[in-house]
């Protein structure tokens, strides 16, 4: 009489879930959402006018070039790596942003703070001629 062992009677099931695990999990889904966020992104830094400066236009390039790149990934189905490559296009994308309205608000300031040096200078040098009681 042949004994069959608990240990490998439950181990060929285990192991051949296992197997299927490790496969189902292997697959990486398409990253659709993180696509139309990084678009999104892309759309939000050339709104804000981040093509127009330098720093910025280079990022948003980046930015371009990347999601151009995890399209073609996408493509291929190695979605894991187009979903690393939207990651860093997101980033570049929401930092074009971040340079552009950084350099706006600088250009405001110094254009307010030339005005306040007009004005500064228009009330020292006072009225033409001051009446006299």
């Amino acid at each position: 009489m042949k004994r069959i062992s608990l240990l490998s009677v439950c181990t060929r099931p285990t192991l051949s879930a296992l197997g299927f695990l490790m496969i189902g999990c292997g697959s990486f889904p398409p990253p659709t959402e993180r696509l139309n966020t990084t678009q999104g992104a892309i759309r939000g830094a050339t709104e804000v006018g981040a093509e127009q400066i330098p720093r910025a236009a280079l990022h948003l390039k980046l930015a371009q070039e990347q999601t151009d790149k995890a399209r073609q990934q996408m493509d291929e189905d190695d979605n894991e790596l187009a979903d690393q490559n939207l990651r860093r296009a997101q980033a570049d994308a929401e930092l074009a942003i971040a340079i552009a309205r950084e350099t706006q608000s600088v250009q405001q300031a110094d254009e307010a703070e030339a005005e306040l040096q007009k004005a500064r200078a228009e009330v020292m040098k006072g009225p033409a001629t001051a009446p006299r009681r």
